[in-house]
């Protein structure tokens, strides 16, 4: 009861300041700006006929929402409610008083901080107005995802209240109180960068460390570690402002005193260390599509790890990414896994570190080190390090981890190495805006261990397209290379060469690729396909016009043929060979992944295709996946590439379209069902084609190869739709909104603050 009182005449008196109420005006007018301003911005964009999606996330936690721009200036308000908490007892005297009085002085200290902490609160109430507002006016908006947020605001103005009060118990002068309180905000934001380098330490100043404490509650996501941080903080510094007080009333020896504060701060840290621990800690989100958390296939595939898994970071110094592995960046790298430390609690995650070069000459890697011509590998390393101020001792040499590890095939690049009972997964970093491995990648990595990886087996030795070289009209991008994201083995595929004039198709083929033969295949290698294919397996053949004599003796075998001639589509803009193909009808009929292409209106770009015909003659169920334009047609003999004007002749045998241009064909092969692509293009799927990123070509390529492994790679992350996509209010009623929070609202508390100032000076 007493600490109530306490409390009781402590916000009284903040009330009688017209500190509070100004501070609460501002606030006001600040927070309803910023919230009103994205309004007009959404509101704007409706009206324009964008398609908006989200919205609570953008109102309130975007990059001008109003979440994130309160936390940007929250610390500027607390100091000056919590400067003269402590100091005017001090400054008048009345603090002897308190303290030879009969009340003790932790509840002289709860109850001065019960006042700071009702205040926040009413800052906390102001901005809850803002969530119900936007209750009333999204369709259905994300409640939850509001309460969060004002969760961890409300947690943040409990810590700063703590440490204003006991930096206000510190001094006799209200401004110093104030400055001192920003100083230690600001020290607090900024000790999560010391000693980074030794592991122990930059646990225990990752922890201290306040900045971006609330970022994942403002997103949805409230974990046991940010909560306990902000309790720690707080029984940190209201115990400093106790043992302060205390110090003023009883007269001990300062080493008593210096082993209460350093008991109290040990205990505070070991606390805070421990319940940032991964096993240790708690997460709730509160997101409508739990957005914060992985995905259902995501944490099924986790689960699923038994035991032990190991990831090993290779960090190489030479690497032009070397920073982002480096331990002053250890902790942002260790939160790419929180979302799996959940599912994963025998994740144990190392960093090993090295110098290694492959070609000093032509390395991109060391373009950025000015001149190192004459110098040797070690001679650079050490000037890298020199630069970095780093310690070469701390690298191995390349001996060394050549030694241990291999890795020049991954090009000396950072790198990981997932390691689950003897099996090896790699995880890449990708030359894209990102860089950074999302969580399609890190869960394909997992997978692949514990299910195996999809083979994709590439035929060669008929000048087919390469998967290992550059050029436009080869399926390097999308199949090995390894810098790419969307690349087949970093999408939990195993991609290979095989030669049939020496080798024999393997049984446990997810599907073999024949693309675009330029010569006669041999004897030797029909036999071999065809064998393959009266076994059950899955093929993807790719063609071009010009290819019917190479091709169509082994399609025959599978009742296609390729057409002869070349498909034109008659464009002012576009060469007249450039198909936008479309996905027909009979997609759904093959699965659901080319039912959800057409179903979005998406478009294939076959430049240079032939059309195709099929009979059912071999037993297949054959659909046609991708059809022409109907204003097209199948023009016989040479085409002008350059004209806009090429004509239908029917005399030529030039014949209208549309035609078949990609074919699904299936059979039930007892326990498995056969599936089998044939497509007239071969370059939809090419260097060139995906590099113009100018269409769904990329897209379908994938879908492809899900549909050959049976849904298991690409991994799946989609996530349920977001809802809140629209307003239910027009601008005017906006505008009375708008008036109602930034004129009336700070007119009353105005009004208010005055009327009670007023009233108290009279009496």
């Amino acid at each position: 009861m007493k600490i109530l009182k306490i409390a009781k005449l402590e916000i009284s008196i903040l009330f009688y300041s017209p500190v509070a109420w100004l501070v609460l005006a501002i606030f006001v007018v600040q927070s309803g700006t910023g919230f009103f301003t994205s309004f007009a911005m959404v509101q704007e964009a409706i009206s324009m006929g964008e398609r908006t999606s989200d919205l609570t996330a953008s109102f309130f936690i975007g990059m001008s929402g109003l979440f994130t721009k309160i936390l940007d200036t929250l610390y500027l308000y607390i100091p000056l409610l919590s400067m003269g908490v402590m100091s005017r007892e001090m400054s008048s005297g009345s603090i002897k008083l308190l303290l030879s009085s009969p009340v003790k002085i932790k509840e002289i200290i709860l109850g001065k901080y019960l006042a700071l902490v009702g205040y926040g609160a009413i800052l906390v109430l102001i901005l809850a107005g803002y969530g119900v507002i936007a209750a009333i006016t999204i369709d259905h908006a994300d409640i939850y995802l509001i309460l969060s947020g004002l969760t961890g605001i409300f947690l943040l103005i409990c810590t700063y209240s703590a440490i204003g009060l006991f930096m206000s118990s510190l001094t006799s002068y209200q401004v110093v109180a104030a400055i001192s309180t920003l100083a230690v905000f600001a020290v607090l934001r900024y000790v999560g960068g010391i000693g980074q380098r030794i592991d122990f330490i930059r646990d225990l100043t990752y922890f201290l460390s306040i900045s971006g404490r609330a970022d994942e509650m403002l997103k949805g996501l409230i974990s046991s570690k940010d909560v306990i941080y902000f309790i720690l903080i707080i029984c940190l510094f209201l115990s400093l402002c106790i043992l302060r007080l205390q110090a003023g009333r009883e007269s001990k020896h300062w080493t008593v005193l210096t082993g209460k504060y350093t008991l109290l701060i040990c205990l505070i840290l070991f606390t805070g260390y421990l319940s940032s621990r991964p096993a240790l800690i708690g997460y709730i989100d509160m997101t409508a599509t739990k957005s914060m958390t992985l995905t259902r296939g995501s944490q099924d595939t986790a689960k699923k790890i038994d035991g032990e898994l190991e990831i090993n970071t290779y960090v190489n110094l030479l690497d032009r990414s070397v920073y982002s592995g480096l331990p002053v960046s250890r902790n942002g790298d260790l939160s790419l896994f929180d979302g799996y430390r959940r599912f994963l609690p025998g994740l144990k995650m190392n960093y090993v570190y090295y110098y290694d070069v492959e070609d000093l000459k032509n390395s991109p890697n060391l373009t950025y080190q000015g001149d190192i011509s004459g110098m040797n590998k070690h001679q650079i390393a050490e000037k890298v390090a020199e630069n970095m101020e780093l310690d070469l001792d701390d690298f191995m040499s390349p001996d060394q981890i050549r030694k241990q590890i291999n890795l020049i095939p991954e090009g000396n690049t950072l790198v990981r190495q997932f390691r689950y009972k003897g099996k090896t997964s790699w995880l890449r970093f990708y030359n894209d805006f990102n860089r950074i491995p999302g969580e399609a990648e890190i869960t394909a990595a997992l997978k692949r261990l514990i299910a195996g990886a999809p083979k994709v087996a590439f035929i060669t030795g008929d000048n087919e397209r390469s998967i290992e070289k550059s050029g436009d009209r080869n399926y390097l991008i999308f199949s090995n290379s390894k810098p790419t994201r969307r690349a087949l083995i970093n999408q939990g595929f195993e991609v290979f060469n095989i030669d049939l004039s020496t080798q024999e198709i393997p049984d446990s083929l997810s599907v073999l690729v024949l693309g675009d033969p330029t010569t006669a295949l041999t004897a030797v290698a029909q036999k071999k396909i065809k064998a393959y294919l009266n076994k059950g397996g899955n093929m993807l053949i790719t063609g071009e016009p010009g290819r019917r004599q190479i091709l169509n003796p082994l399609l025959e075998h599978i009742g296609v043929q390729l057409l002869n001639g070349t498909l034109v589509s008659p464009s002012e803009d576009n060469a007249p060979d450039l198909i936008m193909g479309t996905f027909s009808k009979q997609a759904k009929e093959t699965d659901t992944l080319f039912a959800r292409l057409r179903r979005s209106g998406t478009y294939m770009i076959m430049q240079g295709t032939a059309g195709l015909s099929f009979d059912r003659s071999a037993g297949f169920k054959t659909d046609t996946l991708v059809t022409s334009p109907e204003f097209g047609w199948n023009k016989q003999g040479p085409i002008d590439l350059a004209a806009t004007d090429v004509k239908f002749n029917p005399i030529s045998g030039d014949q209208p379209g549309p035609f078949p241009i990609v074919l699904s064909m299936t059979k039930n092969k007892g326990s498995f069902l056969q599936k089998i692509i044939v497509s007239g293009d071969a370059d939809f799927m090419s260097n060139g084609e995906l590099a113009k990123d100018r269409s769904y070509n990329e897209q379908f390529t994938l879908k492809l190869f899900k549909w050959f492994s049976n849904g298991r790679f690409p991994v799946e992350i989609k996530r349920a739709a977001k809802l809140d996509n629209s307003l239910k209010v027009n601008k005017k009623q906006v505008s009375a909104l708008k008036v109602a929070y930034l004129g009336v609202l700070p007119a009353l508390i105005v009004a208010l603050g005055s009327f009670i100032l007023i009233r108290r000076k009279r009496k």
